[in-house]
């Protein structure tokens, strides 16, 4: 939805409602051929490294060949590879085969791809561009907006639908962080003109302070369960 959301202000911005009826069109015709065609291809054909056989050279390519296919086809849609490579990985037989192409693909993409990413992102960001009262004042005000919308916000429907206020308070904390799914919306809608570089940077800022407090308020609110409280949980 958010992507949708995103299709139609581009196309407002661009006075061309096609654009966005495309995008929401196309990107529900891709979903649903993912969902009722790939995904139960993909159950068939990984029925043999889910019978335990070993997930080999060429099913790994396969896999990447197939996702490079999905990330180029939503890209030209619109909505942006990285719903190709969300209705895929969806689309992934749940188990041993999955376990598999992550145990194989997590290294390379945690170690190499997203500190990449982070990088493209941090020669965006301009910090030199918030040097003044007015860019300071509005980072402080997006960066309590965003607490109460996000922290204090999910730690109030967690306490709502039954949690404990320290387990709502802890997945309000959690919830709370940013990262990559917001930097790659900034990234596009800074491409597309739809935000000035100065709100780009501010908003990258108001995404590391949020994403730096999740881990302490966390362990504030959850502390460190003792050794005999983990060895239950570990056996």
């Amino acid at each position: 939805l958010a992507w949708c959301f995103l299709s139609i202000v581009i196309a407002s911005l661009k006075s061309d409602w096609a654009i966005a009826a495309i995008t929401i069109g196309a990107g529900g015709a891709f979903a649903f051929v993912t969902l009722t065609v790939i995904r139960p291809a993909m159950r068939v054909i990984a029925s043999p490294v889910l019978a335990g056989k070993p997930l080999t050279q060429g099913w790994l390519s396969g896999v990447l060949v197939l996702l490079a296919v999905a990330c180029y086809l939503t890209d030209i849609i619109g909505i942006y590879a990285i719903f190709g490579a969300f209705m895929l990985g969806i689309s992934m037989p749940r188990g041993g085969f999955a376990e598999k192409l992550v145990e194989r693909i997590e290294p390379l993409t945690v170690s190499l791809l997203l500190p990449m990413f982070f990088v493209f992102s941090g020669l965006n960001t301009s910090i030199g561009l918030l040097d003044s009262a007015s860019a300071i004042w509005t980072t402080l005000l997006l960066l309590v907006a965003a607490c109460i919308g996000k922290g204090v916000g999910c730690s109030l429907a967690a306490k709502l639908t039954g949690s404990s206020t320290r387990d709502a308070l802890c997945i309000g904390s959690l919830m709370n962080a940013r990262g990559l799914m917001e930097l790659i919306v900034l990234n596009i809608a800074l491409d597309h003109n739809i935000i000035t570089p100065k709100f780009f940077s501010i908003m990258v800022v108001v995404a590391i302070i949020t994403t730096a407090m999740a881990t302490p308020l966390f362990r504030l609110f959850r502390p460190a369960p003792s050794k005999l409280e983990t060895i239950p949980a570990m056996t």
